[in-house]
């Protein structure tokens, strides 16, 4: 079915979540799903903060994740798929009828008023919300993806290269820019000293 010809988004859709642990962390040195600051993992912060907005939370990668975690499902990034497509698409293949919020582990600052925005988003007709964070880009890691989406995320992992930047220009994907009372929670750590700058938001 061409781009233009498939069903409108149903808000109803069945919503579920992707916490992304499968990074190689080298900038980091570490799994930065595992870093800790006080009680709390990266990890067990994106699932606190999603958790409670969707029927389940799964786990894409083959990362180590902290015992508190075990419980949730996990599944694999498809093979010879580099990069996070491969966990968001995993997880879209596995449950294609659902809509999915993907997350990525490395935020120090996402929390439930930041997710409860992003859903806020949804309209019928678009396939994405794709938020743009303090400099203006898209952000694809902290993001909510409708069934809709797999068949434009499939035919841009056919290809050779692939940026989610290029998403932005399509009518079906919306890049609102957060309030900037919630816009620090779209913000990524990458290296230790940024870890360590960044102030961890108590989700629970």
């Amino acid at each position: 079915m061409a781009e233009g010809r498939q069903p409108r988004v149903r808000l109803e859709n069945s919503l579920n979540a992707v916490v992304l642990v499968g990074g190689r962390s080298r900038r980091m040195g570490r799994p930065k799903q595992n870093l800790r600051r006080g009680c709390l993992t990266l990890a067990e912060i994106a699932v606190a903060a999603i958790e409670g907005f969707v029927h389940r939370v799964v786990l894409a990668g083959d990362g180590p994740v902290p015992e508190s975690l075990d419980g949730l499902e996990r599944i694999a990034d498809i093979p010879g798929l580099a990069g996070p497509l491969g966990g968001i698409l995993a997880a879209m293949r596995r449950t294609p009828e659902s809509a999915w919020i993907v997350s990525a582990c490395d935020m120090p600052r996402i929390r439930r008023e930041a997710v409860e925005w992003l859903l806020s988003q949804r309209r019928p007709g678009v396939w994405a919300i794709l938020p743009r964070g303090a400099a203006g880009r898209v952000e694809p890691l902290f993001a909510l993806y409708e069934p809709q989406m797999k068949n434009t995320l499939e035919r841009r992992a056919a290809m050779a290269r692939f940026g989610f930047q290029r998403l932005a220009g399509s009518k079906r994907v919306r890049c609102p820019s957060p309030p900037n009372e919630i816009l620090d929670a779209w913000t990524s750590v990458n290296t230790l000293e940024e870890f360590e700058g960044a102030s961890v938001i108590d989700v629970l």
